[in-house]
């Protein structure tokens, strides 16, 4: 079985691609089917070029005749894509971290996606926030990270549910000493009953935000509503160590969680397990659903679609099932809780969260909508 594979680099998380394959050889080294398939690897850089993107989809759909499509890229970019699948047939299995969604949640029949649900877990923290204190916040965020769908979706629900938002604050400095949040906190000084933060960030802008507001004279009355890159391992002990502020949020996945896939998945992985090679060894558990029950139609992306909306995987999230109304997988989640003044974090696992991504994915996205085309965390 040949396996196509648009492949990300990032600056910022240069180990993306590395883990990635680290997590797909790793499960199918365990499957016993490294001499089963064979990977054509094409580099799409960040995503950000259509043309780009779709020059490496076709050469993988059309001359290297793969049989499956594996697209490490952004929901802005697919777009181009969908053509050649439509033409082909065959089963594309978008893999990225989920802070976009689709601007349409009706599904492409033959495409099925695998994310780690940032932007529907940044939507229930917004939730979150509404009900929180006085139900008035303002947002933090970096130019970079308001790019994505991620931060409107919190921000939305939170309006949605009655809450009131009071300031945006959103860094474009690069991420080093000159990096400060002197407007934020000036605002907060001012407005003392805005105790509520929506933040938004990566893993080193969050490092160096929390850094900074922690010397903030005020900081433990603050509350802090977190997108899951904040929350993500080294972010997480960099913030359990030094936080007088509150903060909580949702967690796609953590090294700690107990269940069998996730200790085998550390196990056998060759390289630090992440987020990235969590989801290179997801995208294997389908690709050995495929090998062992569709073998001789592995280029048949309707018969694979059939078959993968009625099989629930267990991994190690949890069990992934695909959602048969947008084609997504959905996975359990991970509620995470730090009170001020603490360093151990109270965590929830969340294993149905159905009802809530039914309301999620209900909600048409309506009017302009920009951004990056980046993939997001490659830039």
């Amino acid at each position: 079985m040949k396996i196509g594979i648009l492949f990300p680099i990032s600056g910022a998380h240069p180990g993306i691609g590395l883990d990635l394959m680290d997590g797909l050889n790793s499960y199918l080294k365990l499957k016993q089917h490294t001499a089963t398939v064979s990977f054509q690897r094409e580099s799409v850089g960040f995503g950000a070029s259509e043309k780009d993107v779709c020059l490496k989809a076709e050469k993988l759909l059309i001359a290297d005749d793969v049989d499956i499509l594996i697209a490490y890229v952004d929901e802005k970019v697919l777009h181009i894509i969908y053509p050649l699948v439509q033409a082909t047939g065959k089963l594309m299995i978008v893999v990225n971290p989920g802070a976009n969604y689709p601007i349409s949640w009706v599904p492409q029949p033959t495409v099925i996606r695998l994310n780690l649900q940032h932007a529907f877990l940044c939507w229930l923290s917004g939730a979150l926030a509404a009900s929180s204190g006085n139900g008035s916040a303002a947002l933090a965020t970096t130019y970079y990270d308001c790019g994505y769908l991620h931060a409107a979706a919190m921000v939305k629900h939170f309006l949605q549910q009655g809450g009131n938002m009071m300031y945006n604050y959103i860094n474009n400095q690069p991420y080093n000493d000159s990096f400060d949040i002197n407007n934020l906190t000036g605002f907060l000084a001012a407005n003392p009953d805005c105790e509520n933060l929506l933040c938004v960030f990566d893993e080193l802008p969050a490092s160096l935000f929390t850094k900074l507001l922690n010397k903030y004279p005020a900081a433990s009355s603050l509350h802090l509503f977190a997108s899951p890159m904040m929350l993500q391992q080294q972010s997480a002990i960099d913030i359990e160590n030094r936080s007088t502020y509150s903060i909580e949020g949702y967690l796609p996945w953590q090294p700690e969680l107990q269940n069998d896939a996730n200790h085998l998945f550390q196990k056998t992985s060759t390289r630090p397990v992440t987020i990235f090679s969590l989801l290179g060894w997801e995208t294997a558990m389908i690709l050995n659903e495929i090998i062992e029950h569709l073998q001789d139609y592995a280029a048949n992306g309707d018969k694979a679609v059939a078959h993968l909306t009625s099989t629930v995987l267990n991994g190690p999230r949890g069990e992934l099932k695909l959602d048969p109304e947008t084609l997504i997988y959905m996975a359990p989640a991970i509620k995470y809780q730090l009170k001020a003044g603490s360093s151990i974090p109270e965590t929830t696992y969340l294993t149905n969260l159905e009802k809530e991504w039914k309301s999620f994915t209900a909600e048409p996205t309506e009017g302009a909508v920009t951004g990056w085309l980046n993939t997001y965390l490659c830039y």
